[in-house]
């Protein structure tokens, strides 16, 4: 466990001081507030109030559930995997006292918190940001729900996290696994249009989940039907990547 623990720290230090990972993070907590400033000139020129206070982080999550967040859990994945072989500090990683499993096991923890930490700053930065609009009297339930969807929405950004890991594994350089990942993952979503009843089964339908969380009636139904497949996603993800990342020759 210790080892895990520390090959974790180290793995997630890499991710969060390149120089991607920071510009990145500023453009995270910077959207928000550019964002707000277009609200609130259509809001002000249309004399109307179509996003309040407790609607903004999820307008914002929608954005980055769909967008950002998998664009920069690709470019993570890749870089931990297929880009550390290109450049050879993954022969390095091997020769310490630590298995290749327990590896394995913490750079997908790194990259869980990788993407928690990208989760809480757009939050924070959309809740900061949304203060600029008007308050309603739900406004505070409303916005406890919101950080409620921005929690749910780490489970299918994982289980697409988990299956980029496994698509590197394919690869001997970064940019190949990147490129490779970002193209299936925009045909995964115009799939999801043309073909909307076949898709359901792959987690890249899944990016709006978070939205199943919010409102008066929540489908506990339906939200566990769904977890389920995401999980099982990452199950499988975890275990097909497992099998070839034991099997390289480095």
């Amino acid at each position: 466990m210790n080892s895990i623990q520390a090959s974790m720290t180290n793995e997630i230090t890499k991710l969060l001081f390149r120089r991607k990972t920071v510009f990145f993070l500023s453009l995270t907590a910077i959207l928000p507030f550019a964002g707000i400033w277009m609200v609130s000139r259509l809001q002000t020129g249309f004399g109307i109030t179509a996003v309040s206070v407790a609607d903004f982080p999820v307008l914002m999550l929608n954005l980055f559930s769909a967008l950002l967040l998998p664009l920069l859990i690709f470019m993570a994945a890749a870089d931990m995997f297929a880009g550390e072989q290109q450049d050879g500090t993954a022969k390095i990683t091997l020769t310490r006292p630590i298995s290749r499993f327990d590896i394995y096991v913490s750079k997908h923890l790194a990259l869980l918190l990788y993407i928690g930490v990208y989760a809480a700053v757009g939050l924070v930065c959309s809740v900061i940001a949304s203060w600029f609009l008007p308050f309603e009297g739900s406004s505070l339930t409303r916005l406890l729900q919101s950080v409620l969807a921005y929690v749910a929405a780490v489970v299918p950004m994982a289980a697409i996290g988990f299956l980029a890991v496994f698509v590197g594994q394919w690869f001997k350089n970064g940019s190949g696994a990147l490129t490779v990942t970002i193209l299936l993952y925009g045909l995964a979503k115009l799939a999801s249009f043309l073909f909307p009843q076949q898709m359901t089964y792959s987690p890249t339908a899944y990016t709006d989940w978070h939205m199943l969380w919010i409102g008066d009636i929540v489908s506990w139904g339906k939200i566990g039907g769904i977890f389920s497949l995401l999980l099982s996603f990452c199950v499988l993800s975890f275990t097909a990547g497992f099998y070839l990342f034991d099997k390289k020759q480095w």
